[in-house]
C-alpha cells in the first residue's frame, strides 16, 4: 500500500470503531482521502461446513433479553477444528482481494477489523492458543500490508460488558480477551488501555500513530 495504513484491534467494546471515526474526522480536516475498511469472518468457501456445524451443534445460538447470543465450539472436532481456519482464510484472501480493487493509492487506509481480529476468533473458536505461531496463523498476518501502525486496545471485561449490550452475557468474552492479549504479546504491538476518559485515551492513540 503506497498510502498510509492505521489499523486498531481488539475484542469488541474496546472502542475500535469509535477511536478510527477520530482519526478518520483528523485525517479529514487535513483534507486526506480515507477508506474505512471492516474485513473479518467473511464466509463463503467456509459456508457448507458452517452449515454442517449448525446441524451438528457445533455452532448455537440463544436469545437472552431479546439479544441474539451465538457461538462455535469447533474445538469438539479435530477435523473441524482443524480444516476451518483454513477456509476461513481462503475467504478472508478473497474478500480482500476484491476489497483491495476498490482502493485508490492516495488514500489512507482504516482497519476496524482485519486479519488479527478473525485470527482471534478462530484461537477462541477452535481453542487453539498457538495458532499465531503455526502455518495458517502467519498466513493471515502475512496479508496485514507492511506499512500498517498497529495498535491494541485493551479494556477490562467488566467495563466491555457495561458498554456492549451484546457481550453482557457472551461466554466466550474472557476467551476473546485472552486471545487478544496472545496476539498482541506474540507480535509486540503498542497497546492503549481504554479503561480511561476518551479524550486522554485518543491522545495516546494519536501519539503512537504519529499523528
Amino acid at each position: 500500500m503506497k498510502g498510509n495504513v492505521y489499523y486498531l484491534t481488539g475484542p469488541d467494546g474496546s472502542g475500535k470503531t469509535t477511536f478510527l471515526q477520530e482519526i478518520k474526522n483528523l485525517l479529514t480536516e487535513r483534507r486526506l482521502s480515507v477508506r474505512h475498511i471492516w474485513l473479518r469472518s467473511p464466509k463463503i468457501l467456509s459456508k457448507p461446513l458452517m452449515a454442517y456445524c449448525r446441524l451438528v451443534g457445533l455452532t448455537k445460538y440463544t436469545v437472552i433479553n431479546g439479544v441474539k447470543y451465538g457461538k462455535h465450539e469447533f474445538y469438539r472436532s479435530k477435523f473441524v477444528s482443524w480444516l476451518f481456519p483454513y477456509l476461513q482464510f481462503m475467504d478472508f484472501k478473497i474478500k480482500w482481494y476484491l476489497e483491495r480493487r476498490k482502493i485508490h493509492p492516495e488514500e489512507v487506509l482504516l482497519f476496524d477489523r482485519f486479519a488479527l481480529d478473525t485470527l482471534a476468533d478462530l484461537m477462541v473458536d477452535t481453542k487453539r492458543d498457538n495458532l499465531i505461531n503455526c502455518k495458517i496463523g502467519k498466513k493471515f498476518i502475512s496479508t496485514i500490508p507492511l506499512n500498517t501502525k498497529i495498535i491494541s486496545l485493551r479494556v477490562d471485561e467488566e467495563i466491555i460488558r457495561s458498554r456492549k449490550v451484546d457481550t453482557l452475557y457472551d461466554e466466550h468474552l474472557s476467551l476473546k480477551i485472552k486471545a487478544y492479549r496472545h496476539i498482541s504479546e506474540e507480535l509486540e504491538l503498542f497497546e492503549v488501555l481504554n479503561n480511561q476518559p476518551i479524550e486522554v485515551v485518543k491522545r495516546e492513540i494519536f501519539m503512537k500513530l504519529g499523528l
